[in-house]
């Protein structure tokens, strides 16, 4: 058998190949990376012409050669009406050639507030760390998104401010928006685990929930939350939400339920939901233990739930129940379980400067 060798001419020829295919590879990359750059850049200059301010201390592109990631570095945003978001550092990562599928990681804290008044209330969602995927139509616009976030903090702020070990959300909103109420304007799923409950918010069932999860539809043309113009806009025309799934794992109460969520002549929460309470008797008694149920209303609690409540029909254990909210309490049948503040809506929120 006669040993395989090689020329010093082969060797040139096969090195000179791998230079060539290795600069070929680095010129289309670049070219892709320039042509990413100019997209983005386009979409800030779009940006800063609607009123919006965005500004970074530095970027730098890499990524070479099967993705191109742009981090921005101190990062941030603030919309014409005061939104603002912020975030140490910022990769954003897509395919070459591919500028509808982004993938977005967020370094060393991210936070988007979202003012509500002039006394420095605002809704609030933090996070130490966190991941998303967006997708966007041919005209920019998003459609869909995930997140997924790491010690978060969700809520109203300063004093209603929950905490998450674990945050994931998906979203999505159709190509044509809804032209009634029968049509479906946005679409939620998400969960979060180990969530430790605000001091404001004392709870028979502790100060940590395991688990919650929820699966919605907003009905209609999405409203601005913080408007109390748009919200009443929304609600007149017959807008809700719908609860395809509303899940709560938190001390001794298992529940899971589905219903509908509006709002009243007030602007204040209402709904129904069939919900299956998986302990009931010792969801009651924890309700009891912690005053949220007058003594004097015991045995009609009891009575109530003998009378309105029948077995899970899905046949796991548990027991069926109406829920309802409404004149600012939740109702297990015909017994308020506790009630939560009114709603106090401002003529409008701050606008930013």
């Amino acid at each position: 058998m006669k040993s395989l060798s090689f020329s010093s001419r082969a060797v040139f020829i096969a090195a000179f190949a791998l230079l060539v295919l290795a600069a070929l590879g680095w010129g289309c990359w670049s070219l892709a990376a320039a042509q990413y750059q100019r997209k983005i850049d386009g979409w800030i200059d779009e940006d800063r012409t609607a009123g919006n301010r965005i500004s970074f201390d530095k970027r730098k592109i890499f990524g070479f050669p099967r993705r191109i990631t742009m981090r921005l570095v101190n990062l941030r945003w603030e919309s014409a009406d005061g939104i603002i978001f912020h975030t140490d550092a910022m990769d954003v990562s897509a395919t070459p050639w591919n500028w509808g599928d982004f993938d977005v990681k967020f370094k060393n804290n991210g936070s988007v507030a979202a003012p509500i008044d002039s006394e420095g209330r605002a809704l609030m969602l933090s996070s130490a760390s966190g991941c998303a995927q967006v997708h966007l139509d041919s005209q920019g616009f998003w459609r869909k998104a995930k997140l997924s976030l790491t010690d978060s903090q969700i809520g109203l702020a300063p004093d209603y401010l929950f905490q998450a070990e674990r945050l994931s959300a998906s979203v999505s909103r159709p190509e044509t928006p809804p032209k009634n109420h029968h049509e479906v304007g946005l679409t939620v799923a998400g969960e979060a685990d180990n969530i430790l409950l605000p001091k404001a918010m004392p709870s028979p069932f502790g100060d940590k929930a395991a688990k919650v999860s929820a699966r919605m539809r907003v009905m209609g043309a999405v409203p601005d939350v913080r408007r109390s113009k748009a919200v009443d806009a929304w609600n007149k025309d017959s807008g809700i939400v719908e609860f395809d799934d509303f899940s709560v794992s938190w001390g001794v109460l298992d529940l899971t339920s589905q219903g509908t969520l509006g709002f009243d002549d007030d602007l204040q929460p209402e709904g129904a939901f069939a919900g299956t309470i998986a302990e009931p008797e010792k969801t009651m008694q924890a309700l009891i233990d912690h005053g949220f149920i007058a003594m004097h209303d015991t045995s009609l609690l009891f009575s109530a739930m003998r009378l309105l409540a029948k077995p899970s029909p899905r046949g796991s254990k548990g027991m069926e129940l109406p829920i309802t909210i409404q004149l600012g309490g939740l109702f297990f049948g015909p017994i308020r379980i506790f009630t939560f503040p009114e709603i106090e809506w401002p003529v409008a929120p701050p606008v930013g400067k």
